[in-house]
Parts: C-alpha cells; sequence; structure tokens
C-alpha cells in the first residue's frame, strides 16, 4: 500500500481492514458474519413484534451496506491498485462477496417479511420517502430474481441466471471475427502512411493486418483504394458461425429467463424500473429522436457524397458505401481549415475551476485534504473535501487521474461509500432479535462493521458522509500536467457524478447518489459537459488564456460528422431492444438478418452482406435493453441545459432548483417528477407522467449537434 507518511497506515480510503491483505479478507469474512446476523434478526422480526416488523427495511438497507461497503471497495482496489497482490486480495473478497448476495438473492423468508410489511398499512404509512423508495427497490430487486417462484421455477431461475453470466463472458470474451488477417499488396496501399505500411509488410511485399488492429482502422480511414478498403471493412467486420450462435444462445436465455417469470421479453423485465419503463415506449423515444434528426443525418451524408463525388470526378451524386465512411470523413476534415494551438490547461486550474462553479451553482466547494500514511494507493492520488456552505462537510472525493503502466484507461466514478444515515441503527440488538428466546453471547461473533458517524449541520441525527474516487488516463508527462479541451471534458462529466454522489444524501444508502434508474443516472454528468465552453465558465479555469475563437473552432471540428456518430448510436440502441424483444421467441429469428434489414431500414449505409458487428457489441451483454440510456439522457440533458443555464449558467436560483429538485433524492424520488420540477412549465406537465407521450416529448426535443 502506498504511504504518505512513515506513521502507522490507516488503510485505504481510512478503513482499517484495508491497509493488507489479511486485513481485506478480515473485512469480508467480518461483513459475512454480520450479513447472516442481520438477516435472521429480518427473518424472526415477525415473531418480534411491531417495533421490529417496522425496523425491517432501515435493516434491509443496513444488510446492502453492510456488504456494499466492503465489495464497493473491492471492486474499486480490484480495477485501480497498482499493486497485483492486493489486487488478488480485492478480486477475492468481490467474488466471495458475490457468491453470498447471490445466496441472500434466493432467501425466500426475506422477500416474505418484506412483503408483509408492505402488506400492512400501518407501517407504510409511517415510512419516508426515502423509506418506501428503499422497500420498491428491495421488493424489486427479489422479484427480478425469482424468488417468489415455486421451488422448482426458482431452480430453473438460478440455472438460467448461471447460464446468462457464462454466455455473457463467452461472448465479450471471444474473437468473433471469422478472418482474423487481411493480406493486401504493398502496392494498394497509397495514401496510408509510410510507418503504418512499415509495421505491416513482410519481405514479400504483402502487407499481413490483423483484423482486430489499429492499422486495419488506419487503412479504412486513409487508403486511397475503394476496393482495398471494401475488403478490409468486410474482414474486420466478419463474425464466425460459433459467435453468433454464442450471440443468439445469450438472447434465447434471456428470452427464456423471462417468459419464466410471465414477461412478455427481456427487455420487458429490465425495463419495469427504469424511466421507459417498458420496451414500446423505448422504441417510441428512438423512432421520435430519429425523425428529429434526419436533417442532420442528410446534411452529413451529403458532405460524404460530395466529397466522394469531387474524389471520383462523377457527373452524378455516389453512394457512399460502409467502407467509404472513415476515408471521406477524413478527406473532408482535412479539407476544411483545422483549429491550430488548441489550447491545454493545467489540471490544478481546472479543479479550482470546478470548485468556483459549484460555489456558484450549489454553495458547495472542494478543500484540499491532507493524505494519511496508507489513505492512498498511489503517490498521484489527491484528496478533496466537499464543504457545503450550510452544513459543513458532506463528503470525499479521491483523484487518481493520471495514466500509469497497469493502470485502466477508462474514465470512471467509482461509488467506495453512500450516503445513510446511522446513528439509529440498534446494531447493539442485533444478536438479541437474531436469536429470540435464546442467550447467545455476542463474544461469539466478530464486532459488527464499523460505520463511520459524522454530524450535518442543520439535520438531525448522525450520518455516513459518501466517499467516491474518480480515475482518469491524462498524461502527467508535462509540469504542470495539462488537459486537452476533450479531456476537460472528461473532467467536468465524472465530476457531475460525483456532485450527484455528494449531494444526492439520503438516509437509506440503496437509493442515495447514483443508486438510481440507469436511464437516469448519466443525465447530471451529460448536463456538466455543456457548461465547459460557456464564456461565463470559462474564465473560471482559463485564466484568460484562451480565445472565443479557440473554442468555437474546436466546437466545430467536435461536431463535424456528429449526426453520423448519433444515427450510429440509435442504430445500436434499436438493435440492443430488437435482439432483446419478444421475436427472439420466434424459432425462424436470425440475428443476422435483423441486423442488416435495420441497417438499411435505419442506418446510413448501405448493409454490407456477409458482415456482423454486432458480435463485436459487448454492451449487448452489460447493457442488455438499456443501450437507449445515453442518448435518452443526452436529450434530457440539452433541454435542462436550454432552460435553466444557458442564459446564465452561474445562476444560483437554478442551480439551488436543480439541487433540490433532483440531485438531493438520489434515487429516493420518481426521475420523471424530479426532471418536470426542474423544467416546469409547458415542458414539466407534458412530461411528468412518465408515459410513451413523455417519451416521444423527449425524442423530439432532440440531441444538439
Amino acid at each position: 500500500m502506498y504511504k504518505a507518511s512513515s506513521t502507522a497506515p490507516v488503510g485505504l480510503f481510512e478503513n482499517p481492514h484495508f491497509s493488507s491483505v489479511y486485513g481485506i479478507d478480515f473485512a469480508t469474512k467480518q461483513a459475512i458474519q454480520r450479513a447472516q446476523i442481520i438477516v435472521e434478526r429480518i427473518c424472526n422480526a415477525p415473531e418480534n413484534g411491531a417495533e421490529e416488523m417496522a425496523k425491517i427495511v432501515k435493516n434491509l438497507d443496513r444488510l446492502s451496506d453492510t456488504l456494499c461497503s466492503v465489495i464497493d471497495m473491492a471492486e474499486f482496489v480490484r480495477n485501480a491498485h497498482p499493486d497485483q497482490v492486493v489486487m488478488e486480495a480485492a478480486n477475492k473478497a468481490y467474488g466471495d462477496l458475490c457468491s453470498y448476495m447471490n445466496t441472500l438473492n434466493t432467501d425466500v423468508r426475506i422477500h416474505q417479511v418484506l412483503s408483509l410489511v408492505l402488506a400492512d398499512k400501518s407501517i407504510v404509512a409511517r415510512f419516508t420517502p426515502d423509506e418506501h423508495a428503499a422497500a420498491v427497490v428491495f421488493l424489486r430487486d427479489f422479484e427480478k430474481s425469482g424468488i417468489h417462484l415455486p421451488n422448482q421455477q426458482r431452480a430453473e431461475f438460478v440455472d438460467l441466471s448461471d447460464q446468462i453470466i457464462h454466455l455473457g463472458r463467452e461472448f465479450i470474451q471471444m474473437n468473433p471475427r471469422a478472418i482474423k488477417q487481411v493480406k493486401i499488396k504493398h502496392s494498394a496501399l497509397g495514401g496510408v502512411s509510410p510507418s503504418v505500411i512499415r509495421s505491416v509488410v513482410s519481405k514479400d511485399g504483402y502487407a499481413y493486418v490483423p483484423t482486430d488492429s489499429t492499422e486495419c482502422q488506419m487503412i479504412l480511414k486513409y487508403a486511397q483504394n475503394g476496393n482495398v478498403r471494401r475488403q478490409v471493412y468486410e474482414s474486420m467486420n466478419s463474425a464466425t458461425k460459433e459467435s453468433i450462435m454464442t450471440l443468439e444462445q445469450l438472447m434465447v436465455t434471456r428470452a427464456d429467463l423471462a417468459t419464466l417469470v410471465g414477461r412478455e421479453s427481456y427487455a420487458d423485465l429490465q425495463l419495469q424500473d427504469k424511466m421507459a419503463k417498458n420496451p414500446n415506449n423505448v422504441d417510441a423515444f428512438l423512432r421520435t429522436l430519429l425523425g428529429h434528426q434526419e436533417p442532420t443525418f442528410k446534411n452529413d451524408v451529403h458532405l460524404l457524397q460530395t466529397t466522394k463525388q469531387q474524389d471520383l470526378r462523377s457527373s452524378y451524386l455516389p453512394t457512399v458505401n460502409a467502407w467509404d465512411r472513415d476515408y471521406y470523413m477524413q478527406m473532408y476534415s482535412a479539407s476544411q481549415s483545422s483549429p491550430s494551438n488548441m489550447p491545454y490547461f493545467s489540471v490544478g486550474s481546472v479543479i479550482q475551476g470546478l470548485s468556483k462553479l459549484f460555489k456558484h451553482l450549489y454553495g458547495v466547494e472542494f478543500e484540499h485534504a491532507p493524505l494519511k500514511a496508507g489513505e492512498a494507493w498511489h503517490e498521484q492520488v489527491r484528496k478533496l473535501d466537499v464543504i457545503c456552505e450550510q452544513e459543513g462537510k458532506i463528503g470525499t472525493i479521491y483523484c487518481d487521474l493520471f495514466s500509469r503502466p497497469g493502470k485502466t484507461t477508462n474514465a470512471a466514478h467509482y461509488t467506495i461509500r453512500t450516503s445513510r444515515r446511522v446513528d439509529n441503527d440498534d446494531a447493539e440488538n442485533d444478536i438479541k432479535y437474531a436469536f429470540p428466546g435464546r442467550h447467545v453471547d455476542a463474544a461469539n461473533f466478530l464486532p459488527p462493521v464499523h460505520q463511520p458517524a459524522e454530524s450535518v449541520r442543520g439535520q438531525e441525527g448522525l450520518f455516513q458522509l459518501p466517499v467516491i474516487a474518480l480515475t482518469c488516463d491524462f498524461s502527467a508527462s508535462a509540469k504542470p500536467a495539462l488537459l486537452s479541451m476533450f479531456e476537460v471534458e472528461t473532467l467536468f462529466h465524472e465530476m457531475g457524478h460525483a456532485m450527484h454522489s455528494m449531494l444526492g444524501r439520503t438516509d437509506f444508502h440503496n437509493v442515495a447518489g447514483t443508486r438510481c434508474a440507469s436511464d437516469f443516472v448519466e443525465l447530471p454528468s451529460i448536463l456538466m459537459e455543456h457548461f465547459v465552453w460557456h464564456p461565463k465558465v470559462l474564465p473560471l479555469f482559463a485564466n484568460g488564456s484562451v480565445s472565443n475563437d479557440a473554442v468555437q473552432a474546436f466546437l466545430k471540428q467536435r461536431k463535424r460528422f456528429s449526426g453520423i456518430e448519433v444515427n450510429s448510436q440509435i442504430l445500436m440502441a434499436l438493435v440492443d431492444q430488437r435482439y432483446h424483444s419478444s421475436q427472439v421467441n420466434n424459432p425462424k429469428f436470425s440475428s443476422v438478418s435483423e441486423w442488416h434489414q435495420l441497417q438499411d431500414q435505419v442506418g446510413l449505409f448501405p448493409s454490407v452482406p456477409g458482415t456482423m458487428w454486432p458480435v463485436q457489441f459487448g454492451h449487448l451483454f452489460g447493457y442488455g435493453s438499456n443501450y437507449y440510456s445515453y442518448l435518452f439522457d443526452r436529450t434530457l440533458a440539452r433541454r435542462v441545459w436550454e432552460t435553466s443555464f444557458n442564459a446564465n449558467p452561474l445562476d444560483r436560483e437554478k442551480g439551488q432548483a436543480f439541487r433540490d429538485n433532483l440531485l438531493k433524492w438520489g434515487g429516493a424520488r420518481d426521475p420523471w417528477q424530479c426532471i418536470a420540477d426542474v423544467l416546469g412549465g409547458e415542458d414539466g406537465s407534458k412530461i411528468v407522467h412518465g408515459d410513451e407521450e413523455a417519451m416521444r416529448t423527449v425524442g423530439d426535443w432532440g440531441i444538439d449537434v
């Protein structure tokens, strides 16, 4: 573990157990044992009286937090820690805890007790909004796990779930391309960089190019020979029979799971607790968005057609094929004046600018906090306390922003700990109520998991404050470290998630911060991207060194061909829906036919026989009918920006309204209601019911390209 000083290490994130591999193992065992005790307390509540029944949701939330306090940290450590031994210990902890949580999801006793509580109107009437939201989430999670099914069907559900995990891993890890490398004559690579050619050409005068390589992408982008581009495109998008079979088995198994629990399709099962609610509403959104964006699609395709026409010296507008796309996009872009001397920004100034922005909007700012020995995992890590002018300290952000060997390249927001009220935990009575009528000595068990407890000004009780980690992959070669304009947007995006975590402080951990619907969670982060280049925000971090011309040139460059990008995203979202629809139950269903049909109906370039790109679409497993979410949140974020912040992005009244109506609720309130309250007026009244009409309205707001 990285040590900041010579004093005794406090453990990662000040968790004393995460100071050694033995401590990580102890924390795992302690969490599982305490969870087992809380489970018994919950299951024995009916015989322990009305007061215990009234604590069921609280104890379920404690049960969840007991496990998540270790599993969330293990998830981060196994992805970000530089020490292989520590990563492996965290990986084991993560696996052990996941296995235990899978057994919890099949414990019918917990579901029965929760159902009794929700059926008792006298208990439900006393629920706070947070508590009721948490109860509904727990119930839905149980029922999604098939816990309400008869024994034989429940066993079948577990078996199908295991098959899905196995097929999903196989789908992600396999090399799906039928053609592994392309053989091209050296003389046919005109237009391609000599350095690229040197890296792939052999002594026999042929280039042998792996189809999963960046060299293939460079050939698509620069090779003047259309036949070569076509050969490369077809090879890169080829698919083995096995990969298609794996994809279709995954879809069919998911469909079987949905049928087992009485749902029409896997999408129907997955979308029930999302803003979209059902597949029909997702389709309404995507189709409306498609119509709204059509002029930008046509404009982008026309640009490519005229570029190809000029290149071929043709008398008519030619068809642009899929293998032409990158080549003519590059050719057109090269013909435009590209911004020179793009500005760079120091990391420190951007963090200070974000702090100033959040002070304007929400009355919160960052304070650099010293790191204790063993608290961080690398010397590059910095710690920020988040201070609210009304409430005092409300959370902590650990920033690990720079690239290093072995570190993941993806920018990410990790929840380490969510907010939760802890002074009413009543952990001291766990054993008494877990084993009623028996004299069980507490000394036989590990102590309860230690929960930090802090007061918040203006609020009754003690709280576990949120802790998150942000990781990025910025270069640290310059001193001070400098960020490109794209990287500044990335940092603003991730800080949008961070503010959701910091300000979405609920009394129940299971609905705090970013623990909300997956088609809602990206809204605060995408909104932050809109702030970056506004003339009133830029001076907060640019120190007057950036001209408006440079910003406009960057924005113009970034928007070039963005219509094509949006169309591609809509196409991917539609294929995700199609592959998780009830059509999968038809014995004649063909993933290949569906893909080609969608390309020809919705895409901008004709489908290419023999290709099957979706076998490379790993998000089909991870997102599974939720891929529309990012497009959905882009449209919502654009509308919030235009109505609330575009005129004055430093407006405290608008910022406070966004904080009070949306951010502070985490996942404890209907997100449609949150967004409707932020928008107000006609917009708000059109979408507040979250029905098909609301989805069409959002689609018709469109994406700013």
